[in-house]
């Protein structure tokens, strides 16, 4: 993350020296934007210069601090003033989102014009705003920077600074407390950390607890990133052998000495199958299995109104997820977050498209430790390109449970309940219950504890068996959608366990009512049936 920000500042210095005129920064965080400009001008012996609608123009001194030089009020009377200006220095415009809308043409038109002036090094107009995303007609003249989200060393200062602010002990030898705010822009961390000083008096290891519950919440706000505390292993998960060796493996490339070896970072998993069967599930498990921060990214929430906030959202979510790295990036039916891609240029200007290619453009070229895993249920809504090698390491096909697995879910599902499976016949449970996922067989628990209490009895087989009879799996209305799937999956991905797949039941299924959604094979594209 250094790496980067000093990436930020390189292009940066190259862009004045160059003699570009106008560039666009992208970064909610104010502080380190000014802070980035005035080291450049400094470097550059220019002065530095700062607009926003509420502080008029004011001019950095030797002290770094701010004096106001001017009361305007709207950008087009300083544009105008900086146009004909041959002078060297640096404007910075802040939060200018606002003044680049269509009706605001005259203030889009100036900053046209600024562009095409003589070349000038170190005369230069930044314009800053919180997401990236500039109207049509400067896309071409004005490069666009994204800060990236602060590193170790930034939020040491931002921690230095809250400690001496509230007049508390600091102790962050460990580092502990500098990585539970990685991921959080500076005015997030600062809030952080000057909450945990103020309920513990203190900032050192026992705050980390309370800084990652308020990252939870910092993040959560996005609407688009959930942060999770893994409460799953992959032990509790019933079946999936193959796939649970598979990953141990690959958990093992994240250490130091496979860098040595010369192994790549692992890149993520595809997880296919039948609904109800543990994809989520395995989702959870790894991070707790491996010990890293779990994000629950939600594709569909990307998308919004305002020009340029879907790709500021997707941008956003990355930066966030590559500042949390190494972690988890759990994607849940990422079919539904593609959903629409092939209409893009015709409903909404090619904006899913962009987005979506984004992110698979990342998933093919990123080198952090982001490990992603995506589940799906309808592969006819995957685009091609999603399913080729490179995105994924590897694509697991996950099918309901076989015999033996049901035991073991069962099993799994009863101690939860602290119940004890020895007491219980699961083989005769099994027998009962081909064809029934692992979400079916879990709430087949449940409901046999209902019935037992409702008796006034402890729970036993005879109650499971009652629940099971009660329930109608979704293998039975979906038996034909089930069995293409798994035709599919036996030429184009890997099983997730070595137990060969129980024929399904044949219980009339014809007679059952079927829903609309039922009717068309799900995962067959539209026309096929």
């Amino acid at each position: 993350m250094k790496r980067q920000t000093e990436d930020t500042y390189a292009q940066l210095k190259n862009l004045t020296l160059a003699g570009t005129r106008v560039v666009h920064i992208a970064s909610h965080e104010w502080e380190r934007v000014q802070a980035l400009l005035l080291t450049l001008s400094r470097e550059l012996n220019v002065p530095l210069d700062v607009w926003s609608r509420s502080g008029g123009l004011c001019r950095f001194n030797e002290r770094g601090t701010l004096d106001r030089t001017d009361d305007i009020p709207e950008p087009m009377a300083l544009l105008e003033m900086f146009h004909p200006s041959g002078l060297a220095g640096i404007l910075l415009l802040e939060d200018i989102q606002p003044y680049l809308e269509p009706h605001h043409h005259q203030v889009i038109r100036w900053i046209r014009e600024l562009c095409r002036l003589p070349v000038t090094p170190g005369q230069m107009v930044v314009l800053s705003t919180p997401q990236p995303g500039l109207p049509l007609e400067l896309r071409k003249e004005v490069p666009t920077l994204e800060l990236p989200l602060p590193d170790v060393q930034v939020l040491r200062q931002v921690c230095e600074r809250v400690a001496g602010e509230q007049k508390v002990p600091l102790d962050i030898v460990d580092g502990s407390l500098l990585e539970a705010a990685r991921g959080l822009t500076v005015m997030e961390a600062h809030l952080a950390y000057a909450q945990a000083a103020v309920e513990r008096r203190k900032l050192d290891a026992s705050a980390v607890s309370f800084v990652v519950r308020e990252k939870a919440r910092a993040i959560r706000q996005s609407q688009v990133l959930e942060y999770y505390e893994p409460d799953a292993e992959l032990t509790g998960v019933g079946g999936l052998d193959l796939l649970k060796d598979w990953l141990v493996r690959r958990g093992r490339a994240f250490g130091s000495g496979a860098r040595d070896y010369g192994l790549d970072t692992p890149k993520g998993v595809l997880l296919l199958g039948v609904q109800g069967c543990g994809k989520s599930l395995v989702a959870k498990a790894i991070a707790a299995e491996w010990r890293f921060p779990l994000l629950r990214f939600d594709l569909g929430k990307v998308f919004g109104g305002v020009v340029g906030q879907s790709e500021g959202n997707m941008r956003m979510a990355l930066q966030v997820a590559q500042a949390l790295a190494p972690c988890v990036l759990w994607i849940d039916e990422i079919e539904k977050g593609l959903a629409g891609i092939g209409s893009s240029d015709m409903t909404d200007g090619g904006t899913t498209a962009r987005v979506i290619g984004t992110f698979l453009t990342w998933m093919q070229e990123k080198r952090e430790p982001v490990f992603v895993v995506a589940t799906a249920n309808r592969i006819e809504q995957l685009p091609p390109e999603l399913l080729r090698k490179g995105r994924f390491d590897e694509i697991f096909f996950v099918d309901l449970p076989s015999h033996a697995q049901r035991q073991e879910i069962l099993s799994i599902h009863l101690r939860r309940k602290e119940r004890r499976p020895e007491n219980f016949n699961l083989a005769q449970l099994a027998d009962k219950s081909v064809g029934y996922s692992g979400a079916e067989l879990e709430e087949a628990v449940r409901e046999g504890m209902f019935l037992a209490f409702d008796k006034g009895a402890e729970v036993g087989t005879e109650h499971l068996l009652e629940a099971l009879l009660a329930t109608y799996p979704l293998s039975r209305t979906m038996r034909d959608e089930i069995e293409t799937l798994r035709r599919w999956a036996e030429v184009r991905a890997r099983p997730a366990t070595r137990h060969k797949p129980e024929p399904l039941p044949n219980a009339n299924a014809e007679a059952v009512p079927r829903l609309r959604q039922e009717m068309r094979n799900p995962f067959l594209p539209e026309g096929s049936r």
